[in-house]
């Protein structure tokens, strides 16, 4: 029980960046899938504004053709 008692009194000396620190240097894989998620989502917004641009772009040349 005393050394349950000391690790939280560690811990509460402790700040984000020193645990964060921490995290890294023990699982550097699990920042490194998070930042692999980050460059996917970035591939798909893109995706999305090319496909919306296109289909803009082909709505207007329909539209113009018409008149």
């Amino acid at each position: 029980m005393q050394e349950d008692h000391e690790m939280l009194e560690f811990n509460e000396r402790l700040t984000d960046g020193e645990i964060m620190r921490a995290i890294r240097y023990l699982d550097p894989d699990l920042c490194a899938d998070k930042a692999g998620e980050n460059n996917g989502t970035a591939v798909g917004i893109g995706i999305t504004l090319l496909a919306a641009l296109a289909g803009a772009l082909t709505y207007i040349g329909v539209y113009i053709r018409d008149l």
